[in-house]
């Protein structure tokens, strides 16, 4: 049983072994696509000669492909289930504004990457994702389990910092 000042911890279900590998595994894939991603931003920067176009460029070209990718998925898939009206009546309002904060990221990438180099832009970015995130979990919010903070998961974002700093200095 939980106080009023103690919210409960959420358990969550282990991944069977093979299952958690095809994840990391993709999780790898998705971040060595991102500096692949800063390479292409960096380039349309150059082409365009503007960083808000490039921008606009970008995003509109992300909206076409995941367009498609949801066309696709509707026509081939047997579960063609959209929300309601009363799913997005009850949808909190600052649920759509994630653009945003991964917009803020694709600026961030497209001005400073190429004068600080790709290694040191994902290993900051990464270690400001681990201090949010480890926050955000402490704290159970915007939908995510409660996973409390502890001395292995500070140990781990100071190191991701350290290795932010040896990637910066070298």
């Amino acid at each position: 049983m939980t106080t009023a000042t103690e919210p409960e911890v959420e358990t969550r279900t282990a991944l069977p072994r093979s299952a958690f590998a095809l994840v990391f595994v993709f999780l790898l894939i998705g971040g060595a696509l991102r500096s692949i991603e800063a390479g292409c931003q960096n380039t349309l920067k150059l082409a365009l000669k503007n960083v808000w176009l490039c921008g606009v460029v970008s995003y509109a070209v992300a909206l076409t492909g995941v367009g498609i990718i949801l066309v696709v998925a509707l026509l081939v898939s047997s579960n063609r289930q959209l929300p309601t009206r009363a799913d997005l009546a009850a949808m909190p309002k600052w649920a759509p504004f994630g653009g945003l904060t991964g917009g803020a990221a694709i600026f961030a990438m497209i001005t400073v990457a190429s004068s600080v180099g790709i290694g040191t832009f994902n290993a900051l970015i990464i270690g400001g994702q681990m201090f949010l995130a480890t926050a955000m979990d402490h704290y159970g919010v915007m939908g995510f389990p409660r996973r409390r903070i502890n001395a292995q998961r500070i140990a781990a974002c100071a190191m991701i910092i350290a290795g932010s700093y040896l990637m910066a200095k070298y």
